[in-house]
């Protein structure tokens, strides 16, 4: 498969993962948030996904990697809810779910539309 081929897979994951982040928080206010469960369970899992593609597009395509808009933080997250989660601040990942994630999801689609004419 083509270098294009599996970066426009992986942008494809990404932006799935990231329209999950948003079924999963939904409109949920921050201190419903704060009390964990599955919202909380679940939109941490699609955040991680999120980060696990892009750290497979930064392998794969570096170049088309470095041009998303803090792809190195965003692949930091990943690694704390994976592997730090006694770090974890919940404020900062609702955050993110409802603010940084929604703005990342226009980017990762322009770069799809660039890379997929490529495949």
């Amino acid at each position: 498969m083509r270098p294009e081929a599996h970066a426009a897979a992986f942008l494809w994951d990404a932006i799935t993962f990231a329209r999950n982040v948003g079924v999963a928080v939904g409109t949920t206010s921050l201190e419903t948030y704060l009390e964990g469960g599955p919202i909380a369970w679940a939109t941490e899992r699609q955040i991680e996904l999120v980060g696990e593609a892009l750290n497979n597009l930064r392998r794969v395509a570096p170049e088309i990697a470095e041009r998303i808009p803090d792809v190195h933080k965003i692949i930091a997250t990943r690694n704390v809810l994976v592997h730090g989660y006694t770090e974890v601040n919940s404020t900062i990942v609702w955050q993110a779910a409802t603010q940084a994630i929604p703005a990342l999801i226009p980017i990762l689609e322009a770069a799809l539309a660039e890379v997929a004419p490529l495949c």
